[in-house]
């Protein structure tokens, strides 16, 4: 008898599993009346920006309004309830899916407090206008990702610097398309004098070589 020789498949990265997971996010809730927004370390990476790791989860953000919606369309890869989370930090309504061997987090009315600043991810009326859309693999889908002014100010409250200056270096290539953004994001939230000025400083230091 003949035997057949199996060609070896490559095994699918952590940036493909990650798109094709997407498309099935995509196709899921494409009918839905909510809107949903990609953040988080995935954000970066489909912008392109070089992390030391890719990301292994996936962080779709919506509105409190949207959540459940948005869980009855992913229900068939549900792996609990959409759930109140509360700590110091953060506020959220959580919920988990299993979507092509990445876990898909669901948050809803994210909020972050932290040091006098409190910042709330209003995905309807301050993030989704300032979004950006990517083309998956998958070419006939599009995805929106949070601006980089988000994962800025989200990062630098979180105190994860290493992402801050990733984040401004990626900035300062381009202001001009991030700063309405960010004015928005600072008019709309509240942040401390302190906090404010701060981060300003780093950006400012990134347009002049500084960093």
């Amino acid at each position: 008898m003949q035997k057949l020789l199996m060609k070896e498949v490559p095994a699918m990265s952590e940036h493909e599993r990650i798109h094709k997971a997407l498309v099935a996010v995509k196709k899921a809730t494409e009918t839905c009346q909510a809107q949903w927004i990609i953040g988080g370390s995935a954000s970066l990476m489909l912008r392109g920006l070089e992390l030391s790791k890719e990301p292994r989860d996936l962080d779709i953000y919506c509105d409190d309004v949207d959540v459940h919606i948005l869980y009855k369309a992913l229900d068939p890869f549900a792996l609990d309830q959409p759930t109140l989370s509360v700590t110091d930090m953060y506020r959220s309504t959580l919920s988990h899916f299993l979507i092509h061997e990445i876990q898909v987090e669901l948050v809803g009315g994210f909020e972050v407090n932290a040091r006098g600043n409190r910042y709330e991810t209003m995905v309807n009326k301050l993030l989704m206008p300032f979004s950006e859309q990517v083309v998956l693999n998958d070419a006939d889908y599009s995805v929106a990702i949070v601006p980089l002014a988000h994962e800025l100010w989200f990062n630098f409250l979180r105190e994860r610097m290493d992402r801050v200056d990733l984040i401004v270096k990626a900035f300062a290539k381009n202001p001009m398309l991030h700063e309405e953004a960010l004015l928005a994001i600072e008019k709309k939230n509240t942040f401390t004098a302190e906090a404010r000025r701060s981060l300003h400083h780093l950006l400012s230091n990134r347009k002049a070589g500084g960093l």
